[in-house]
């Protein structure tokens, strides 16, 4: 027997925890759609589709965030986006793979707001690369998003250099480090908020 909060409470076991594992999939495929549908029809200046994936990581696991972010850019590509746009899944798994990394180090805590905010800034720069990568070899190097904000940013930066590797990776610049700050955060106090026996995962901290 486990105790929180001065309950008595039993623990979930092996099989519990593994149904957990795999409701949760569908489900951060889920809350990353709807925050994807928002910001997809709203036209936000941001992504914010990656915080359940870290959500999911931070909950039960790398494979478990992993596959539930890549299934929502599955459903995305299949409704809103169209089909190319599937390829996106990859940098969900670069997010739980980070987010994971970070986890593990004891980064992602809502009681650490300066690591929290160094976590959430470093994994949205190295995504720029990661953005731009997929934006090359997938769509030539074109805009990573219908969002005017970057559009412009990305007119900008081919207009004075004419590169159009340079203008993709800076109009993700623009948006990637405080897109990926906000949602690691948002993933650090949404899993605050659940009872500890539902984290299936441990930190260092």
């Amino acid at each position: 027997m486990s105790e929180e909060e001065g309950i008595e409470v039993k623990p979930m076991g092996a099989y519990g925890e593994t149904i957990l594992k795999i409701v949760l999939i569908p489900v951060i495929a889920a809350l990353n759609y709807v925050t994807g549908a928002i910001v997809t029809l709203t036209r936000l200046p941001a992504f914010l589709d990656t915080w359940a994936t870290s959500f999911g990581v931070i909950v039960a696991g790398l494979w478990v965030g992993a596959l539930g972010g890549f299934l929502y850019n599955i459903i995305m590509a299949l409704t809103l986006w169209g089909l190319p746009a599937w390829v996106w899944g990859f940098i969900n798994v670069y997010i739980a793979i980070i987010t994971w990394v970070f986890y593990r180090a004891g980064w992602v805590d809502i009681k650490k707001p300066v690591k929290l905010i160094a976590a959430g800034l470093i994994t949205g720069f190295t995504n720029t690369f990661a953005c731009t990568l997929v934006s090359v070899v997938a769509f030539g190097a074109l805009p990573t998003a219908p969002s005017p904000f970057m559009t412009a940013v990305y007119a900008w930066a081919l207009n004075a250099t004419g590169n159009m590797v340079f203008a993709s990776w800076m109009s993700s610049v623009a948006v990637e480090l405080y897109d990926k700050t906000i949602a690691l955060y948002i993933a650090a106090i949404v899993a605050s908020a659940l009872p500890k026996r539902f984290i299936l995962t441990k930190s260092t901290s």
